[in-house]
């Protein structure tokens, strides 16, 4: 083979080796970007999911807080209002006229004031029998608004057929407290050496 020939071989094959060599160092840095790149695509990918999956968590959760306040809204419709715990004694004297016992007397208590509710207690005494007493039981448990019979005491007497026990108890009203309203928020303060309003009127 010539030796002139030979000589072109070894250079084209040593420029070639050399031209990969450049090629390969000059695409290193593209292939960590590309590297980077697929990194910080596959962290999105995460948070997007991450996403979807609290919007998710979200809407169950309205969802539920929708729910609560229709529950709470409809308590708060059969709560009884001021009007209602003022005329109680007499809805109560009517329940036990319904039910054949004698409401001897009441007593209103102090209220006990929570925090979404009053609380407007009523002492009864009542003449009765233990039939009645339980038909008059049924009734109030039939009552249109949330009130709450506690503390009751039965004695047994004598002399009375008609109405053989004396029972004392404690009869309820809640009424719902209304959130208050949040304060006014304030104004700006007066600047230093400003004039006051009330000082300014005086001076016009």
């Amino acid at each position: 083979m010539n030796p002139q020939f030979k000589k072109q071989i070894l250079i084209g094959g040593m420029s070639g080796l050399l031209i990969l060599v450049l090629i390969y160092f000059l695409l290193g840095g593209k292939r960590d970007d590309l590297a980077a790149l697929k990194a910080s695509n596959a962290a999105l990918e995460t948070d997007v999911n991450r996403g979807y999956a609290l919007k998710d968590i979200y809407e169950k959760l309205k969802a539920e807080v929708d729910q609560q306040e229709k529950v709470i809204e409809q308590l708060i419709s059969i709560m009884p209002t001021d009007a209602d715990r003022g005329e109680l004694p007499y809805r109560i004297k009517k329940l036990a006229d319904a039910a054949g016992i004698e409401q001897v007397s009441f007593s209103l208590q102090p209220p006990a004031v929570k925090e979404y509710y009053t609380e407007y207690p009523v002492l009864f005494t009542f003449k009765a029998g233990y039939h009645t007493l339980g038909q008059f039981t049924s009734l109030f448990s039939g009552y249109g608004k949330i009130i709450d019979l506690t503390d009751l005491q039965m004695t047994r007497t004598s002399g009375n057929p008609l109405y053989p026990v004396a029972v004392t108890c404690k009869i309820s009203a809640f009424v719902y407290n209304p959130a208050k309203p949040a304060p006014a928020a304030k104004g700006p303060a007066p600047r230093p050496g400003a004039p006051s309003a009330a000082k300014k009127d005086q001076g016009d």
